[in-house]
């Protein structure tokens, strides 16, 4: 069965071998090539009409632009300013009466609050422990708190949230907020 097969596959090789070169002796004369054709007689007036899409005219590209010119600069370009430099204001001294001086008051210094060590293990605890002691009016305990959870923070000892840090923040301020009006 395979031998017929392959009888038949190498039969079929050597018979369609010389059909190109049979092809190429019965070349086909086109006589309509020899003759003008009638499509080359067609006049196309698409061609002559005035199309205003045709002309474009960019009105940028007439506009002056120093920085086009940066490695060769244009003699007729306006040279570039210096960059002005700050001028430092002299002191001017003038003798004043001692009468006539007055005192600035002083800064008023934030209530010493003293330091103390908290042992909570989250910004949560913290908060819920100053919250406590807002609650129990304990103002100095209430700032001890955050004071203490804030410097835990900057040190690295307690990792929290930007939103729990500015709470901290908040309660901070308000809490001497509070001890100055309490004093008052």
């Amino acid at each position: 069965m395979t031998q017929r097969r392959l009888a038949a596959g190498i039969a079929a090789i050597l018979f369609s071998l010389p059909i190109p070169a049979m092809s190429a002796n019965f070349t086909i004369d086109n006589p309509a090539e020899k003759i003008n054709n009638p499509a080359d007689k067609i006049k196309n007036p698409a061609d002559k009409i005035y199309n205003p899409a045709s002309q474009i005219k960019n009105p940028a590209s007439n506009i002056y632009n120093p920085a086009s010119r940066m490695d060769n600069p244009s003699p007729i370009s306006p040279p570039t300013q210096p960059v002005p430099q700050p001028t430092v204001a002299k002191e001017i001294t003038k003798k004043i009466p001692a009468g006539q001086i007055k005192k600035r008051p002083l800064r008023q210094t934030r209530l010493a609050i003293p330091q103390k060590s908290y042992n909570l293990k989250t910004v949560g605890a913290y908060v819920i422990a100053a919250k406590k002691a807002f609650i129990r009016d304990n103002y100095p305990e209430f700032l001890s708190i955050t004071e203490d959870a804030l410097r835990r923070i900057s040190a690295g000892t307690l990792t929290a949230s930007k939103k729990a840090k500015q709470k901290l923040v908040k309660y901070k301020v308000f809490g001497y907020g509070l001890l100055e009006n309490d004093k008052e």
